[in-house]
């Protein structure tokens, strides 16, 4: 820190273009009074100052339209103001606080409502001491601090985890971009885990069922008719996610370009995957109940589909003598589907994966042959 003068502004003009993000220098002799400095060249005077615990911060004018002796004074006589609590005419910048900005950042349809419910889960729990601060005074000291307390700690009486610590951290860090792109904050303190080279990523899972146990499963459930059972037998043929599967519905059985399938709209891409109906498929659902709207309806809610399948999954477990996840089931397709001899991009396309592939996105896969090609290939998935 250091006073702010014609010189200093000046030669920091000319080394801005070597900065990628907008930064402050703060004034040492009058304090509150600071310079923002852009990467395209453009610096703005600015203005803090606290008073009953807040912040309160105004922008200037920028220079040289503003000359540093008229933005000293401009600033002084707003401390003043604000310190005696006479604003007069003088706006008073409301900050941001995080609740405010979670709140912003999930309005609308853009994020799923599970998506949402998880956000606010992680939020509201790991976060929620934040909750009232100003955005702006989320330094990165306090995110470091508080990455390495829930992941060695714990917060709140919670258990101590490096996957909590990671999700809380992205999620944040989603958030702080966001005021980033509204202008109320110039920089993400969560950048400071990158920069220190922190490991963050996700602990990739990587269980799945062995061919022998695959089979074990199916022969030991081959005669339950539980709403969760009957999905998980339908994952293992199909490879679909959990919430693919549990939220289908009879109305998404269609005929497309001659070929009978199941449309599932509802996808994590957003993009409608097309599952031709196979022997195995149709006999799955054959033991659907068709009382409902849905293929795999609540046993405890009337006119819903399955919401909590972990005490039926559970239940498999123990029968099984092996732990396993539905997700592990879409892993255990996705194997199986390589040892019978399906290439790379038919085991992608069977599990709706995402591609970037220029390519691949020219193609129209819900043609009559390519369906017909991937019901051949939904059929050599055996156990």
């Amino acid at each position: 820190m250091a006073q702010i003068t014609s010189k200093t502004i000046k030669s920091t003009q000319l080394k801005s273009n070597k900065s990628s993000s907008a930064y402050f220098i703060r004034d040492s002799k009058l304090k509150g009074f600071a310079i923002r400095v852009f990467p395209s060249g453009t610096i703005k005077y600015i203005v803090e100052v606290w008073y009953n615990g807040r912040s309160h911060r105004k922008t200037l004018g920028s220079y040289p339209v503003l000359s540093l002796k008229d933005a000293r004074q401009e600033a002084l006589s707003f401390i003043r103001d604000v310190q005696l609590g006479h604003f007069g005419e003088k706006p008073i910048v409301e900050q941001l606080t995080l609740d405010q900005l979670f709140k912003n950042y999930i309005k609308g349809n853009r994020l799923k409502p599970n998506t949402k419910k998880n956000y606010k889960e992680v939020i509201y729990f790991h976060l929620k001491d934040w909750l009232k601060k100003p955005v702006s005074s989320i330094s990165k000291q306090m995110v470091e601090e508080r990455f390495y307390r829930i992941r060695d700690k714990g917060m709140f009486g919670g258990i101590p985890t490096y996957s909590s610590a990671t999700k809380t951290m992205r999620i944040l860090s989603a958030l702080m971009n966001y005021a980033m792109a509204d202008e109320s904050i110039d920089s993400n303190p969560v950048y400071v885990l990158k920069y220190k080279r922190i490991d963050r990523s996700m602990r990739k899972r990587d269980s799945y069922l062995k061919l022998e146990e695959a089979r074990k499963l199916l022969s030991i459930s081959a005669h339950d008719r539980h709403p969760v059972t009957l999905a998980v037998h339908l994952i293992l043929h199909t490879g679909l996610r959990k919430n693919e599967a549990l939220r289908l519905k009879w109305g998404d059985l269609e005929t497309v370009n001659g070929v009978e399938c199941l449309l599932v709209r509802d996808t994590k891409n957003h993009r409608t995957h097309y599952v031709p109906l196979t022997p195995i498929i149709c006999t799955i659902l054959d033991k659907c109940s068709r009382a409902t709207d849905f293929i795999f309806p609540s046993p405890v809610k009337k006119d819903c589909h399955i919401s909590d399948e972990r005490h039926a999954v559970k239940r498999l477990n123990k029968a099984l003598g092996v732990t396993f996840t539905c997700h592990d089931l879409r892993r255990t397709f996705a194997t199986r589907a390589s040892e019978v001899g399906n290439d790379h991009m038919v085991i992608k396309r069977m599990l709706n994966h995402k591609t970037n592939d220029i390519t691949s996105q020219y193609i129209q896969w819900n043609s009559r042959e390519n369906l017909t090609s991937m019901k051949k290939a939904l059929e050599s998935v055996t156990y």
